[in-house]
């Protein structure tokens, strides 16, 4: 499974899809920022979940193992609180309650929570919204993550330790964001 926010695209759709996926994403009229794709082969255990997911934000549920993913752009030049709205109404959903949940972002917000050198406001409030859900960053301290600091794992608490391995790749990446790799 890969996740990625901001790819680089071509009248909106990615410029690289691998080889034996298959994308799950929001069409939109502008760019599309937020993407997962499905290795071909276990795609029969994922169902987008199309009442909480929008073109800046994907959510999917795998039933082999039972884990709610999902793929979130918060853009800089919004509002962190609007930009969180459909994962936050994910969250709260009664009919999910989403135990097992692995958040992948780029956040554009700053924190000592995922070892950011600088905090900023961006970065409190999502740290605000982390807490007021009990969800968990899974960023390595000792990782160079070049020089934003903005791309996050979160996890809930039931999921945190099914991240191992957490790592911050130098290979091409087809976005101006390094790969974040770990396994589950």
């Amino acid at each position: 499974m890969l996740l990625d926010q901001e790819p680089y695209c071509y009248n909106g759709i990615p410029c690289f899809t691998p080889l034996n996926y298959t994308p799950s994403y929001i069409v939109s009229n502008n760019n599309t920022w937020a993407w997962i794709y499905i290795r071909g082969a276990v795609t029969h255990n994922f169902t987008l979940l199309h009442s909480f997911s929008t073109p800046d934000d994907i959510i999917m549920l795998s039933t082999n193992p039972s884990l709610y993913i999902a793929s979130s752009y918060l853009p800089p030049y919004d509002t962190l609180e609007r930009d969180l709205q459909p994962i936050e109404a994910f969250l709260n959903s009664t009919s999910i309650n989403p135990v097992n949940f692995i958040f992948v972002l780029d956040s554009n917000c700053k924190h000592d929570m995922w070892y950011s050198p600088i905090t900023d406001a961006r970065g409190r409030t999502l740290v605000d919204f982390l807490t007021a859900h009990s969800l968990l960053t899974v960023n390595e301290k000792d990782v160079a993550q070049g020089d934003s600091w903005i791309d996050i794992t979160i996890t809930s608490i039931n999921a945190a330790h099914r991240v191992i391995n957490w790592q911050v790749r130098e290979e091409e990446s087809q976005s101006d964001h390094n790969i974040i790799t770990y396994e589950l």
